[in-house]
């Protein structure tokens, strides 16, 4: 049987690898693609809870078959967003609102998990820089591809504390809401991503200088983290260079990831799902994180899981990919919004392969 599907027939193949199930913290994934996340700007622009919007989008998502949802940054301060319409979850009140964004995805039996994020001096609204409004940063930097005049001051000791609890707390209310768990977000050049980096981080404390220094407040996070969310999964979006692979990066590089991924393993995270970090999250051609998710692959040996995303539009490469242990899941971002049915085309041994962009 074949069909054609985006102008190209669609023959059935086999692909027993994707589909077999796997346990997450005895949380049973029917197969091993992750919806990844991707940023939608759905949320209430003065609240920040999930609008209609927002519903109307994630529904198809829920039924799309894949293994597990990681949903769009929320930013755990209201001046942390990196645009108006970037959800957040820094009040009790908005527990309700994601709940209520979680009902089809109960109702299908999918497990979602929320990224918690805080922007630095990435913000990229510059409606967002009213009078009062100071960014910050690990350092007095201004951010590489910053466009809208961003000077950011860097965040003081005393205040990495405070900044803790933030995150800790908006990882309680996603739990509260139904959760099946938290991503941190430490990629694509956002605060975290600023700290991990010594082209934003030029801190002479505790916070800077080497990997150990520049990775302290993201295990900070991942200890106060593990401990607020118990048993529910604990997942890091980790930016592993500055620089696409195959390129020379002028700061943050695969190495120095390596060593932040086995601390992350020793801390007990779940998940490293595997991106850029000042370098974005764009490259060119089929799941081109591929190298940094291999690199980190075996470091990891399994435990945490790694996912590799990055422009993967076809069940064959997925089956590549996880046949040759270069990563333990498959994240599908803007592939799977702008076709929600490819999972389940895949699972009935359709080779339906996905638009470019």
């Amino acid at each position: 049987m074949v069909r054609t599907v985006h102008g190209k027939v669609a023959k059935r193949v086999a692909s027993p690898k994707c589909f077999e199930p796997l346990e997450l913290r005895g949380i049973r994934l029917n197969n091993h693609f992750v919806a990844a996340p991707v940023a939608s700007g759905t949320g209430e622009e003065h609240s920040g809870a999930p609008s209609s919007r927002a519903r109307e989008l994630y529904t198809p998502l829920a039924a799309s078959g894949v293994g597990m949802v990681v949903l769009e940054h929320a930013a755990v301060r209201a001046d942390g967003k990196v645009r108006r319409g970037q959800f957040l979850l820094d009040r009790d009140d908005l527990v309700g609102a994601y709940s209520t964004l979680l009902e089809p995805f109960r109702e299908a039996g999918t497990p979602v998990v929320i990224q918690l994020n805080h922007a630095g001096s990435a913000v990229k609204d510059s409606k967002l820089l009213v009078p009062g409004f100071v960014a910050v940063s690990a350092s007095s930097v201004p951010h590489p591809r910053d466009e809208i005049g961003v000077v950011p001051r860097p965040l003081a000791e005393r205040e990495m504390p405070l900044l803790v609890e933030d995150f800790a707390a908006a990882a309680r209310r996603a739990l509260q809401a139904g959760f099946a768990g938290v991503e941190l977000h430490a990629c694509h050049g956002f605060l975290l991503g600023q700290f991990l980096s010594p082209v934003t981080n030029h801190r002479r404390d505790a916070y800077g200088g080497d990997v150990r220094g520049r990775s302290r407040l993201l295990r900070e996070l991942v200890d106060a983290l593990r401990g607020v969310v118990g048993d529910a999964v604990l997942a890091v979006r980790l930016g592993v260079s500055d620089a696409l692979p195959g390129e020379k990066s002028p700061g943050m590089d695969v190495e120095e990831a390596v060593w932040v991924a086995r601390e992350l393993a020793a801390q007990g995270v779940d998940v490293v799902d595997v991106s850029g970090n000042l370098c974005g999250y764009d490259g060119s051609g089929e799941a081109w994180w591929a190298p940094f998710a291999r690199r980190l692959r075996e470091v990891c040996g399994g435990h945490p899981l790694v996912i590799c995303s990055g422009g993967i539009r076809s069940v064959k490469t997925a089956e590549e990919l996880l046949e040759g242990r270069i990563c333990d899941l498959v994240g599908l971002g803007r592939p799977l919004r702008r076709d929600p049915g490819l999972v389940r085309a895949w699972a009935q041994g359709l080779t339906t392969v996905a638009p470019e962009r």
